[in-house]
């Protein structure tokens, strides 16, 4: 049995089975028997029914009672109760609550002094001496000798909480109730209704919870009015055990968790505009070590369906959570979005809703000076509550973090279920360079494989080129394998594509697989910047886009369809004129002809055509300061050494290196690469 503090209640009317079903809710296995009996003339009852099924029938009001309510029936029903106020004797638990209400209680509330209270007719009042009268037995029963009242017995519903009706009219100390740590945490004025939502009057911890969220009672507004009153917060109970009946398992010994009370720690939550209380209603406790383990814990929540592990409303840090709508605000990637415009933002919120709670607050309280019988000038009423400011905007980035980190697995998942039929692997040292602090020169290179969507399918901080790639290419193998997804078609590098033995250095990292490789055209005519004088020369943009047409060139078929289109706009917006061929090309922008047609690599023998032109045309260009363009001797040996990649650049054939996107009114078909 559960109580606050140090205090344990019990009723003496009841034997010591009957005080343990509180706390066991064992079921009705030998308590319909065993329990009967309630007082000092009812231990015997249990000879004197009749069982009929899983039902009882009471052998003095011929009732059908559910045998392990039997006991709670006779207790409600047929016990003598004397009242502590005037002395009466009244027949049962309800009929003691009913003269209390409708005799004392009553008097209480409406006190009437002209107009004594008359007693009701439905006051199961008892006399002081009382004749015993015998009910009608039957065979198969035996008589006893039970008081009896003679007032008739009114149909009463049965009430399996009604001696905690009770108990609440009688001066029950709800506070003391709650753990230390819930008293210091909620706020006074939210303390009794939430002891009430957790606890029995007897002290004892409910064991049937029918709702997660639970809202402050709608009772009337104290009067004088109280400032805690308008700032009550709600409740949310966690209690996957005994709402659900979903079984745990302990984290370290894998045996199954009971649930052992109420978790003695609550937070309190940030809301959107508000905060509510967070309560752990199962403290699981592992059944062979005895290792109690948070009810909100990864350990914990992994184990519960998703359905159900969606409704856990919030993300927890040590001492405050913040609510997931809140969450929400914080995963957005737009322009402007930070922890700082999310926490000014709420705490906005939070201000809007404690200044309409207080102008309420202070209306009442003008109101109460007004109808107050005494002198305005007696009534005192204290200060609206003050205002509790958010925490700082490191802290909700820390609610980020720890989000995030909850889905972990999740990630890697998603993360690792990335394949494609192209893949590029490329190094760079632009994101070392960012490193600080202590790791800042634990990596020189980071090498990354993506595929034909731009998407990253790994990475790895290396301390040199091409080290340490066995073990990332050969992961990103073993994901294909596991998956059933087929090898790529070719793999794109920026270096290592051929070899004089014949077999690339990065097919013997990518084996056993047989996918082309080609080099990346980008890091080709990035080689020829070594045989120039200076990238910031004014001909070096002309340069490099006069090697990139000796690189490719466009699908011929795709530019025609494109020149069609382009006619047939023509035609319409001049009278139906035919343009010529030098109209019609000074209409296609460069950006429609990259949108709308395809591009691929030119022969070996052409492209080494065209490039040894393009050097010969521009070995002696300068600007007008007479800064040559090319470096004669670097330019010599660069080219000489790449002619042999020149095969590297091909097209594998039989690969879509383009993907059709859409289709567009002016061409017969949109492409994109």
């Amino acid at each position: 049995m559960e109580a606050g503090g140090d205090q344990v209640y019990t009723e003496a009317r009841r034997d010591s089975t009957d005080t343990e079903r509180g706390g066991t809710e064992a079921g009705g296995g030998g308590r319909g028997g065993t329990e009967a009996g309630a007082g000092g003339t009812e231990a015997g009852a249990a000879a004197s029914v009749a069982v009929t099924g899983q039902e009882v029938q009471c052998y003095k009001c011929n009732q059908l009672v559910e045998g392990e309510h039997f006991s709670e029936h006779l207790s409600d029903h047929h016990t003598d109760e004397t009242c502590n106020t005037c002395g009466a004797m009244v027949e049962g638990t309800i009929g003691l609550l009913n003269h209390i209400q409708k005799v004392h209680y009553a008097a209480l509330v409406v006190p009437s002094p002209k107009k004594p209270l008359r007693p009701q007719k439905s006051t199961t009042l008892l006399p002081l001496k009382t004749t015993p009268l015998r009910p009608a037995c039957s065979s198969a029963t035996p008589c006893h000798s039970v008081p009896h009242s003679a007032t008739p017995h009114h149909s009463v519903p049965h009430t399996p909480h009604s001696t905690s009706q009770l108990q609440c009219y009688s001066a029950t100390n709800w506070r003391n109730f709650l753990p230390d740590q819930f008293r210091r945490v909620i706020q006074e004025a939210d303390q009794v209704w939430i002891a009430k939502c957790l606890y029995e009057p007897s002290g004892q911890l409910r064991q049937k919870l029918s709702a997660c969220w639970f809202h402050p009672p709608l009772e009337p507004k104290p009067s004088p009015p109280e400032p805690g009153w308008y700032h009550r917060q709600r409740l949310f109970i966690w209690a996957p055990m005994r709402m659900w009946g979903i079984s745990l398992k302990c984290p370290q010994c894998s045996s199954k968790m009971n649930s052992s009370g109420i978790y003695r720690k609550v937070r309190e939550v940030i809301d959107v505009d508000s905060r509510y209380y967070l309560v752990g209603g199962d403290y699981p406790r592992c059944s062979r070590c005895s290792q109690p383990v948070c009810p909100w814990s990864q350990d914990i929540l992994s184990q519960i369906d998703v359905s159900n592990r969606s409704m856990f409303p919030a993300v927890l840090t040590t001492q405050l959570a913040l609510d997931r709508k809140c969450m929400t605000f914080l995963k957005p990637r737009t322009c402007g979005n930070s922890s700082s415009y999310v926490q000014s933002a709420i705490e906005e919120a939070h201000s809007e809703e404690w200044a309409r709670q207080s102008i309420r607050y202070l209306a009442d309280c003008e109101r109460h000076k007004k109808t107050a019988s005494f002198a305005p000038s007696a009534a005192v009423h204290p200060p609206p509550l003050p205002f509790r400011p958010l925490p700082l905007a490191q802290w909700f980035e820390t609610v980020h973090s720890n989000d995030i980190l909850s889905h972990v697995d999740e990630m890697k998942g998603v993360i690792t279920s990335t394949y494609g039929g192209i893949l590029k692997m490329d190094s760079t040292k632009k994101i070392t360079k960012k490193l600080a602090g202590g790791i800042g020169d634990s990596a020189a290179w980071m090498s990354n494989i993506g595929n034909e969507f731009g998407q990253v399918l790994n990475s790895v901080l290396t301390t040199g080129e091409g080290a340490g790639l066995e073990e990332l290419c050969q992961g990103i193998v073993t994901r294909y394998k596991n998956a059933g997804q087929a090898e790529p078609d070719v793999i794109y590098v920026d270096r290592d594509c051929c070899s004089q033995s014949g077999v690339s250095p990065v097919s013997r990292l990518f084996r056993p697989w047989k996918s082309a490789v080609r080099l990346d055209s980008f890091h080709f005519m990035r080689r020829f910047n070594c045989g120039l004088t200076t990238e910031h020369h004014p001909l070096y943009g002309t340069f490099c886009a006069k090697l990139s047409s000796c690189v490719f060139e466009w699908d011929q078929e795709d530019v025609q369809h494109l020149k069609e289109a382009k006619r047939v706009e023509w035609k319409h917006s001049h009278s139906g004129r035919t343009p010529t061929e030098a109209q019609l090309l000074a209409t296609i922008s460069p950006g429609e002809l990259k949108r709308h047609c395809r591009r691929r690599t030119r022969g070996v023998e052409e492209m080494r055509r065209m490039i040894a032109g393009l050097l010969e045309s521009v070995w002696d260009l300068a600007d007008t300061t007479g800064l040559r363009l090319v470096n004669h001797e670097s330019m010599r040996h660069v080219w000489e050494v790449q002619q042999k990649h020149l095969d590297c650049l091909q097209d594998p054939p039989g690969v879509a290196l383009y993907t059709k996107v859409g289709l567009s009114r002016r061409a017969a078909r949109t492409w994109t690469s």
